[in-house]
């Protein structure tokens, strides 16, 4: 029997939202990965503002994953956080004053005695601060398994009023969601992805089926440690989607290249022509033989 989740307050949610952010845990896996970037791109197509997020970077391993460029180590725009490098004990004071005439917003950052000023080239500029309405946490045990993303959205991630939707397999869950989509039965994330997108009626397209595959075949070792029959009836009805498994297989190692060949290219064995024999050494039975009529030979 198909399996069902506790989405419809999901999906009034996503209704009225304006803003949508898929969160991952630090240090993901290629399961969680999969699973938030499936629904990332399932939810961009309904035109709705979605940013996904994690505090570390993507690595090797993910860069076949439709969408994974998309993933940033900061969310939000509400605020302009200005960062750069400089010893505490080297500054003066830092002020800010505003200029009603030309409506500029000044800050001064004065050195002590002795110091350098601040080299204008070390300053940075980012933006935090998320206003979004539905959040989806993906693959963790709990908020601080987020890392520098709670720590930089913890407001917006501890606000009763979002919703706050927790996906996870994960044992020792801590069940912080508004709504918990917790199954340990299943998979993986995404697994129960693959069911939650389809519930929420988004369309599944050929990459975002690829991409749940590809978090299937990792977490159960290319459905070698698939557990149960909801995990193959889920990679049936993806490759149906237009799925394409092993996605995220290595590239065959190159053809063996012999000299003066380019790499990838067949090598073929010349063939070795057999030494012809010289007359004096021919064997008797390669010499011709006559017969006579009398039967005898010549």
């Amino acid at each position: 029997m198909e399996k069902t989740y506790n989405i419809e307050p999901v999906k009034q949610a996503l209704a009225a939202a304006k803003q949508v952010l898929v969160l991952l845990p630090q240090n993901p896996n290629v399961d969680a990965v999969s699973a938030a970037l499936a629904l990332y791109l399932a939810i961009t197509k309904k035109d709705l503002s979605t940013t996904i997020g994690c505090s570390t970077q993507m690595t090797v391993q993910f860069n076949r994953l439709f969408g994974v460029d998309k993933i940033k180590p900061r969310i939000g725009n509400q605020n302009l956080v200005i960062s750069f490098n400089y010893p505490e004990d080297s500054l003066e004071k830092v002020a800010y004053d505003k200029d009603p005439q030309s409506k500029k917003f000044n800050l001064t950052i004065e050195p002590k005695a002795g110091m350098q000023p601040l080299d204008a080239s070390q300053v940075e500029y980012s933006y935090t601060g998320s206003n979004a309405d539905v959040i989806f946490v993906i693959g963790t045990r709990s908020l601080e398994e987020l890392g520098e993303l709670y720590q930089q959205e913890k407001a917006l991630l501890d606000n009763k009023s979002k919703t706050l939707v927790n996906l996870s397999t994960l044992d020792k869950n801590a069940q912080f969601g508004s709504v918990n989509l917790y199954d340990p039965t299943a998979s993986g994330c995404s697994e129960i992805m693959a069911a939650v997108i389809k519930g929420l009626e988004l369309n599944l397209e050929p990459d975002m089926a690829t991409n749940l595959l590809s978090g299937i075949e990792a977490v159960t070792q290319n459905l070698a440690q698939a557990g149960s029959a909801d995990t193959f009836e889920t990679v049936v009805e993806l490759m149906r989607l237009g799925g394409q498994r092993n996605h995220l297989a290595p590239a065959a190692a190159p053809a063996f290249a012999g000299f003066g060949q380019a790499p990838g290219q067949q090598f073929i064995r010349p063939p070795v022509p057999l030494p012809t024999p010289a007359a004096s050494t021919q064997p008797d039975w390669l010499k011709p033989k006559v017969f006579t009529g009398t039967g005898s030979q010549a």
